[in-house]
């Protein structure tokens, strides 16, 4: 699914007259903005709207805060987010960074900002009347079909997860979640079972302590207390107290393992060493929040400087870089940043909450409009082609609707990310396969697997033997019959040798290559279900 596009506003319309417009539409004019914002907030607050607002926009010369931004939005009764769009922000952009940027440290993403009203590319079933193979291009499955608003889609009666970022220097689940990874934290699943020849919980959690966020399993102490279980990396085992020092947020059932680059795991000296916990703070100011984050994150400010050059390439605008100076400044005056680029930085590299954020800016984002601003304002706020409503409202059982039934929720925001996984910017249904129906699988991370994103023009088969089985890659292969099978492979001497790292015994297989059996591509990325 392509991304939307992000060229920003038309050159035909100035982002004057589109504010006008959007005003002439609510019967209102600036002046009487300006006024009602002096009433609200009075003249000397952030929150007023000069009357010269127009003249100010045209010249180029001023962008209107956040603070302004907010008082638009609860004057006029738009959304937040559609401003933002209106001045040349899209929100989405915090969460695809919040997936695109190196984490040292587990961080919760911010999957709240995803748009309801964007028109996204969407799928329907084949209907051949076949079965549904063990594995096999979801292009042979499913086809594309007319354009859907994301909002439609949403079940609201679904449960609601969260969705995590692994770092690299807190993977205590590794193998079983490898650093880089999202995974989908259910927040309704908050107890532990154990295994009967272990005191370990069988399940892995998200847990949150003084010195940040991580996945694991858990050892509940008979005082109640519990000890994050790190799988043998020799992080320091510390004794945490809830709630006070420590809450779980909910159970890992889902990931999304990209695989094109696989990381190991670092176990830094903080984490190393025994630490005293500290009790959760939950009242902090903005400057607070800033220094907290960043030091759950292990980054100093020249990190964060540098995070922001990637930051400001990634958007191809040089206002969303940041000097350390300035990110000092921030934390240690407790003045949040009048330019909106410098919000979007600080989300995106210290991994916040925006509407937390904005509370701590002074902003409350409960006070702001809730109706959606007219298609015609905003780019790909309308369907690229006219929608037939009532093939909706048809209720059907075919392979698309089971494998949303065991996905149980699609995770929208990473439609933008998708080049995190891929390492591509084009990706298309024909790189997806269907890997569920394996009973069997040959790899380990193929249990439980859903879907898997293929890079199609990695066709030479790489096997190595001094490297674990989860640093080996993996490749979809197309036999003579037709059929798929997904493993590690190498070629030696013209022939295709498979090597099984399944779960149960598989003795080693051999094809002559490109005439028995040839390779589609290699598995950059899994979709699967935590077993």
């Amino acid at each position: 699914m392509p991304s939307r596009a992000r060229g920003g506003l038309p050159a035909s319309a100035s982002i004057a007259e589109k504010v006008q417009a959007l005003l002439d539409s609510k019967e209102l004019t600036l002046y009487r903005v300006s006024q009602e914002s002096s009433q609200l907030y009075g003249r000397s607050s952030p929150y007023f709207l000069p009357h010269n607002l127009y003249y100010d926009l045209r010249a180029g010369l001023f962008r209107p805060s956040i603070h302004q931004v907010a008082a638009l939005s609860r004057i006029s009764g738009y959304r937040v987010a559609d401003w933002l769009r209106v001045f040349g922000f899209d929100l989405e952009d915090i969460t695809r960074l919040q997936v695109l940027l190196p984490s040292k440290r587990t961080i919760v993403l911010d999957t709240s900002l995803t748009d309801p009203n964007e028109w996204i590319p969407w799928l329907d079933n084949r209907h051949d009347g076949t079965s549904i193979p063990s594995i096999a291009p979801l292009g042979k499955l499913l086809k594309e079909v007319t354009a859907r608003q994301i909002s439609s889609l949403k079940d609201p009666r679904a449960p609601r997860f969260l969705y995590v970022k692994v770092g690299r220097e807190d993977a205590l689940a590794f193998p079983d979640l490898l650093p880089g990874s999202i995974v989908r934290v259910n927040p309704d699943i908050v107890d532990s079972t154990y295994r009967e020849d272990s005191p370990i919980s069988d399940r892995i959690f998200l847990v949150e302590h003084s010195k940040g966020f991580c996945c694991c399993h858990i050892r509940i102490l008979d005082n109640g207390a519990i000890v994050p279980f790190d799988n043998g990396l020799r992080h320091a085992q510390v004794e945490l107290h809830r709630p006070q020092e420590a809450k779980l947020w909910g159970t890992v059932d889902f990931e999304f393992r990209p695989l094109l680059r696989p990381e190991e795991p670092a176990v830094p000296k903080d984490l190393a060493r025994h630490w005293k916990p500290q009790p959760l703070s939950t009242h902090e100011d903005f400057g607070q929040l800033l220094k907290t984050t960043r030091r759950r994150r292990n980054l100093s400010v020249r990190d964060a400087a540098r995070m922001s050059r990637t930051v400001a390439q990634v958007l191809k605008d040089d206002r969303y870089m940041t000097s350390p100076s300035s990110f000092s400044d921030y934390e240690l005056r407790n003045a949040a940043p009048r330019d909106f680029h410098k919000i979007v930085t600080l989300c995106s590299v210290y991994g916040l909450q925006f509407e937390s954020a904005m509370r701590r800016i002074g902003v409350d984002l409960a006070d702001a409009g809730a109706e959606s601003m007219p298609g015609r304002h905003l780019s790909g706020s309308e369907p690229p082609v006219k929608v037939k409503s009532a093939a909706g409202d048809v209720v059907r059982t075919g392979f698309l609707e089971k494998l949303l039934a065991q996905c149980q929720d699609i995770p929208f925001f990473l439609h933008h990310a998708l080049e995190y996984f891929s390492g591509s910017a084009q990706v298309s249904l024909d790189d997806f396969f269907w890997v569920g129906g394996e009973d069997d699988p040959l790899h380990p991370y193929l249990a439980k697997g859903l879907v898997a994103l293929v890079n199609r023009r990695r066709k030479t088969p790489l096997h190595f033997v001094s490297k674990p089985f989860w640093q080996q890659p993996i490749y979809v292969v197309l036999k003579r019959d037709g059929m798929y099978l997904a493993a590690c492979c190498g070629v030696e001497n013209a022939t295709l040798v498979v090597h099984p790292y399944g779960l149960d015994f598989h003795s080693t297989a051999e094809y002559r290559n490109r005439q028995d059996a040839e390779v589609v591509g290699q598995i950059v990325a899994i979709a699967r279900r935590l077993p």
